[in-house]
């Protein structure tokens, strides 16, 4: 059991972090600029999709792109990114949306792909519903134009980055597409779109006016 000192420490600590959020609230970051991401890609032309009133509920964003990607030889790709500011649990794991759409995921290595950003570590899976199997990766981006895999990695970050500058941001950043009789085509188009966009979101949220 934790001794009352303990216990009194940890409100003592709570309360001054209370007040340093009451006196300093967060600030904000300098605007986004979505309209930087490519609007073509590996010779798709991408179209914006409007997001139904639920996910944005659900997501709760301070900003939102939803594209999709097709060319007439070629399976559509979708692209996802979701921004938030100063919200530590703004992250979501994919994986629950696609179950709460009457998916099962089958599991893939992460693997880590060398862009302009540097090295993007992303994670994998299959999502399959009746004849409709879509090749899932996403990452998450963060301050100092950094890359990571995991969520609890990019909350903590995002907690940080809140205590040391007064402000926090990132994104989650997902690329699917529907994988047809040759696997191997779909990991590639997906792994071509994360080479892409990733060196871009830096200009795509700037840390600077």
């Amino acid at each position: 059991m934790l001794s009352r000192a303990m216990i009194a420490a940890s409100l003592v600590l709570l309360g001054l972090l209370a007040g340093y959020v009451v006196l300093l609230p967060p600030s904000r970051a300098t605007a986004t600029r979505l309209e930087l991401c490519p609007r073509e890609i590996l010779g798709l032309s991408g179209t914006d999709t409007p997001a139904e009133q639920r996910v944005l509920d659900d997501l709760a964003p301070d900003a939102l792109l939803m594209r999709t990607y097709q060319a007439n030889e070629s399976p559509p790709v979708w692209l996802v990114i979701v921004y938030h500011e100063n919200a530590r649990l703004g992250a979501h794991d994919p994986r629950l949306c696609y179950r709460s759409q009457g998916f099962t995921l089958q599991e893939l290595p992460a693997e880590t792909l060398e862009t302009g950003l540097g090295p993007v570590p992303v994670q994998r899976f299959l999502a399959t519903r009746g004849a409709r199997i879509e090749r899932v990766s996403y990452f998450w981006y963060t301050s100092g134009a950094r890359a990571m895999a995991e969520v609890k990695a990019f909350r903590d970050d995002m907690f940080f980055q809140g205590l040391r500058s007064n402000r926090s941001f990132g994104a989650f950043v997902r690329v699917s597409t529907a994988v047809g009789a040759d696997p191997g085509s779909a990991e590639a188009l997906v792994d071509g779109f994360i080479t892409v966009v990733a060196p871009v979101l830096p200009r795509i949220f700037p840390e600077k006016s």
